[in-house]
């Protein structure tokens, strides 16, 4: 992978002429403490960096060889039917689907409540349980009401927000397991629909799978206490506007570059596997606007990493594949965004792509 410090530098270069800021084009960005950003010191870089080793370190010498075999969902009978019919089905097998996914995650993350020092307390799965039946109970009332998609994120997107944070801050990686739990309860509620069924509801899921992936109400809050107009909340608005287009296109360029690659999702090029590398992709660039408006890489080392560490590898992601799409993240923000924009996100998006680096994960 070319070197990212250089690859910033050349940038810096060219929006420094754009800007004016003769000071930014006679730096580089190798991660130096005599280096400064705007409105962020580069020590933050090496101490994030730093901090992510240690992490990853600490994790590694926990870890637990046993290996567990995952149980495999029973399969279930495809049927077409109009949407009442949909709706009976979805809920008869809504209970099991839901018992079936907890099942897998215990089976796929259960050493790592050792491995990562988590209190087995804090992992209450009764709990889990019956939030995952309520927000999937309310999105079927919602698909069985004619409710259109968007109306889904007023009637359960502020539910799932206060389940996300109840658990995040619990323990960020606690909410690994709820979102485990939600994506394999997708999967299976998906499985019993036909072709034609699960166009039309997926995106109802879709809804569900967004609010609990990214911290909309974190990044409310911090805009919240932004100037208005300032540099940092402008560039969120952009970018936000921009975020599924360029996580479609991260996609696009990591598949043509990775094929024939496979995770637990699947093969990289397969439907299943698109969704969930588009998603990925979008999250990282929330979170990404999170600790522009917060002013601060602490979202990220709070639970983007943590959480990335529990469970690629479980998953089967490779890090290499991880830092070539933050690469090619950088290059499409770059290209759609205005490069005031892109030098606000600069710091941060480096700091995020070090910490992912092959030089963090080397042992």
């Amino acid at each position: 992978m070319a070197r990212i410090s250089q690859l910033y530098s050349n940038y810096l270069a060219t929006a420094s002429e754009i800007q004016q800021v003769d000071s930014l084009a006679s730096q580089s960005i190798t991660g130096s403490d005599t280096h400064q950003f705007p409105d962020q010191g580069s020590g933050v870089s090496s101490l994030a960096v730093s901090w992510a080793k240690k992490y990853y370190s600490t994790v590694a010498t926990r870890e637990n060889q046993a290996q567990r075999q995952i149980p495999q969902s029973p399969e279930l009978t495809n049927y077409d039917g109009n949407r009442a019919q949909i709706v009976d089905k979805l809920t008869d097998t809504l209970k099991l689907a839901i018992e079936i996914a907890w099942s897998r995650v215990e089976a796929l993350l259960g050493e790592q409540i050792e491995r990562h020092a988590i209190d087995p307390s804090l992992i209450n799965h009764e709990e889990i349980i019956a939030d995952t039946r309520t927000l999937y109970g309310k999105s079927i009332d919602a698909y069985g009401d004619r409710e259109p998609v968007f109306r889904l994120s007023v009637l359960v997107g502020k539910d799932i927000i206060q389940v996300r944070r109840k658990y995040s801050e619990t323990n960020p990686l606690v909410l690994g397991f709820v979102t485990l739990e939600f994506q394999y309860t997708s999967k299976i509620l998906l499985g019993c629909l036909s072709e034609s069924e699960r166009l039309e509801f997926a995106p109802y899921l879709k809804v569900l799978d967004d609010y609990l992936h990214i911290p909309y109400g974190e990044i409310n809050e911090a805009a919240a206490n932004q100037p208005p107009n300032s540099k940092a909340l402008l560039a969120v608005q952009h970018l936000l506007l921009h975020t599924t287009q360029i996580a479609s296109a991260v996609y696009d360029r990591a598949n043509a570059q990775y094929q024939g690659y496979r995770s637990s999702s699947g093969y990289l090029s397969d439907r299943e596997g698109k969704i969930s590398g588009i998603r990925d992709v979008e999250i990282f660039q929330s979170y990404l606007c999170w600790c522009v408006l917060a002013e601060s890489i602490g979202p990220v080392q709070q639970e983007l990493f943590p959480i990335c560490v529990m469970l690629y590898p479980k998953l089967h992601v490779s890090w290499e594949l991880v830092q070539d799409m933050l690469l090619i993240l950088f290059w499409e923000i770059s290209d759609r965004l205005p490069a005031a924009d892109v030098m606000v996100f600069l710091p941060y998006l480096r700091t995020l792509t070090e910490m992912f680096s092959s030089n963090v994960f080397e042992n």
